[in-house]
């Protein structure tokens, strides 16, 4: 029963865990965005008549109750320097006051607020600290030890072996706050306004796409279904991804991974559960006379396997809801207490996320194998004894 109610326990401890990772994954790259972005369906760049469409039906004047605002984004590769020297290949992301409202920005920002200007009017930027680090600058906590930077972005139509520098569009900023999100972004992302994006890359009406967000009480999947059908009615070519579709690498191969560990542990538990035939097969064995006088009275062998087989189950499902209670409270612990850290991580504490699917899912498969094996051993056994 102990060994049953451990590996139970363990199971639902894993999963859980596996759970958590997958909700902190979703969240870190879901920082930048909103939950559903509209995109085109070729290219990489919306077209002029397509982003007038969209802002119209989905904007602040949408007609559309479930549709609460959305962004323009432009998000396209630029060249950084800082003093004229060490130029790293980055991705400007340029978002307008929109964006705010929907994604979790700010407070991964330095400073908590984000400023789009400097007092004089001179455009701010907010650098991935790992493109800070890579530029060699020293300490960027807000405006007053803004840095100023240059911008460059290769103007379309023209050849660098042809102009060389002149195939380059070039603007002035300064850094004013610094992003930390995780490894992957802080290294290639910087934060810019989105007039800046649009004189940068000399694109004053297309956008690469529109990040929506609708009322909590709609899933994503509702919204996405909702405009694709108004774009397919309108003849408008758009494409609508989920932030779970935009991430969707990651949660599958996390979620491949948990199954996978389910499995084996599933392995496990048949192991932990022929302990339980062993002491039934004991039990049967000093019970060998007692059998034989109750068939002889006239108990069937079917309403003796009952007997045994029950006392299998109850034996398997009392380890099970042993374990589930133990697991249960493992996790709640480490959710509230977190009591296994991580160091210099992004989260303070390993991530665990209680889902009542596992708990369901992990002791039906104890009761199901417990209950199995033991009416098999029991009644093969009960049968060698009464014929």
């Amino acid at each position: 029963m102990f060994v049953i109610a451990a590996v139970t326990a363990a199971m639902i401890a894993i999963l859980s865990a596996f759970n958590g990772i997958e909700s902190v994954v979703t969240d870190l790259f879901g920082t930048l965005d909103a939950p559903i972005a509209a995109l085109p369906i070729e290219g990489n760049a919306l077209p002029d008549s397509t982003c007038g469409w969209l802002m119209n039906q989905l904007g602040p004047e949408s007609p559309n109750p479930r549709i609460v605002s959305a962004a323009p984004i432009i998000e396209d590769e630029a060249v950084i320097s800082w003093n004229g020297n060490n130029p790293q290949v980055i991705t400007v992301l340029g978002f307008d006051a929109a964006l705010l409202e929907m994604a979790d920005i700010e407070p991964s920002l330095r400073s908590g607020q984000w400023f789009p200007e400097m007092p004089n009017g001179d455009p701010c930027v907010a650098l991935g600290m790992g493109v800070r680090n890579s530029l060699g600058m020293g300490l960027v906590n807000d405006q007053e030890s803004a840095q100023p930077l240059i911008l460059q972005a290769p103007i379309r139509g023209k050849k660098l072996m042809r102009h060389k520098e002149r195939a380059f569009n070039r603007e002035v900023a300064f850094a004013c706050d610094v992003l930390s999100v995780n490894a992957e972004i802080d290294r290639k992302f910087i934060l810019a306004p989105l007039s800046l994006s649009k004189e940068l890359f000399q694109r004053p009406e297309s956008i690469n796409r529109i990040e929506i967000l609708g009322l909590p009480q709609y899933s994503e999947q509702e919204l996405k279904n909702e405009i694709e059908a108004l774009a397919e009615l309108e003849g408008v070519p758009i494409r609508i991804r989920t932030r779970a579709e935009k991430n969707a690498l990651i949660t599958q191969t996390n979620r491949a991974e948990k199954w996978a560990t389910f499995i084996i542990l599933s392995f496990i538990l048949i192991v932990a559960a022929f302990n339980v035939m062993a002491s039934l097969t004991m039990l049967l064995l000093e019970k060998r006379q007692d059998i034989e006088v109750l068939n002889a009275m006239g108990l069937s062998g079917w309403r003796l396997e009952q007997v045994f087989a029950w006392q299998g189950v109850i034996i398997n499902a009392i380890g099970g809801v042993i374990g589930m209670l133990f697991g249960i409270g493992l996790v709640l612990g480490q959710k509230t207490f977190g009591w296994v850290k991580l160091e210099g991580s992004v989260i303070p504490a390993y991530p665990v996320e209680l889902a009542f699917l596992d708990v369901v899912s992990t002791l039906g498969v104890v009761i199901l194998i417990g209950g199995i094996g033991s009416g098999w051993m029991v009644r093969n056994l009960v049968r060698r004894f009464v014929h």
